[in-house]
């Protein structure tokens, strides 16, 4: 899922978004649209205002025909959004909104009358749009380093299955300026091309202290979107750390100063998520040691404990 990157994260639930043309403070449309042999989707833009919500709120966000998911930025109430059918002649997305039919028409009319002949199309989406379709074929969670840019996006692209739209995508990012590492098989670095910094995943796996998880924390395993990380400081972060390993946060010096962005796109065991955790720190300069069983600090990345 993409969001035009909200700074909410929820750690037990599946996180999602908003919807719905029905009043002029509500809108929902599509902007782009992925026609695959084995893969379909429609990418909304979901923007919510107020009085209906405290605050505006734009939401990017990928659905595929049978979803479902709950806007959960309204004031009143939850409204949960069925995605029934997706049109992809006209890029025209019927869904239900609290039981009530609704229609999402396309943004633009680039997207009407051009989908023949396309297997993938996105217009004014962002940079962070492509890299969620390219995770969602992939089927990894991406780790994307603070310099990478985000230029906004429209592609366009003859591609017909999976296969040929991840190469078409790969190409597309590298061409933005990224370079895309794996790590094991459930990650993938983003990373700015030409970057020399950088050490491999397996170089820092070396480099980061090794931790016990108590097998009695409640979090065992986090579905995919239950962390969405948006602009979120190193001190959040850590505040997550804490809970996912049941250990106390212990710092001496005031908390460091940095941002993270990061959301899982796919499901995530506890050490797969703290090892994500870990790259984004080590990014940043800093990685986790634990003091003993019941605290951790955290430490520049060439320091010892």
């Amino acid at each position: 899922m993409n969001l035009k990157r909200n700074i909410h994260f929820l750690l037990a639930a599946g996180i999602m978004a908003c919807t719905l043309p029905a009043r002029a403070d509500r809108a929902t449309s599509v902007i782009g649209v992925v026609s695959l042999t084995n893969y379909q989707a429609a990418l909304l833009v979901i923007t919510d205002s107020p009085p209906e919500a405290s605050f505006l709120m734009t939401t990017h966000k990928w659905v595929t025909e049978g979803q479902g998911f709950d806007d959960v930025y309204l004031k009143d109430k939850a409204m949960h959004v069925e995605i029934l059918q997706v049109d992809f002649t006209n890029g025209v997305v019927r869904a239900k909104e609290n039981g009530v039919a609704a229609f999402y028409m396309p943004q633009t009319t680039n997207l009407v009358g051009t989908l023949a002949g396309y297997g993938l199309l996105l217009n004014n989406a962002d940079f962070d749009d492509a890299l969620d379709l390219y995770a969602n074929l992939k089927g990894r969670t991406l780790l994307v380093h603070p310099d990478v840019k985000r230029p906004p996006l429209n592609l366009s692209a003859a591609a017909t299955n999976m296969t040929e739209a991840v190469a078409f995508l790969k190409k597309i990012l590298q061409e933005r300026g990224a370079t895309i590492q794996a790590d094991g098989d459930k990650f993938e670095w983003i990373i700015p091309a030409g970057t020399t910094n950088i050490v491999s995943p397996a170089v820092l796996s070396t480099m980061l202290s090794p931790k016990g998880l108590p097998a009695t924390n409640a979090v065992d395993a986090l579905p995919a979107g239950s962390i969405n990380f948006s602009a979120v400081e190193l001190s959040q972060l850590l505040a997550v750390y804490q809970a996912l390993t049941t250990q106390k946060w212990v710092q001496d010096a005031p908390p460091p100063s940095g941002v993270v962005n990061f959301h899982n796109q796919t499901s995530l065991s506890k050490a797969e998520a703290l090892h994500a955790f870990d790259v984004l720190l080590a990014w940043h300069g800093f990685k986790v040691v634990s003091l003993d069983d019941k605290s951790f600090k955290l430490v520049p990345l060439a320091a010892e404990k």
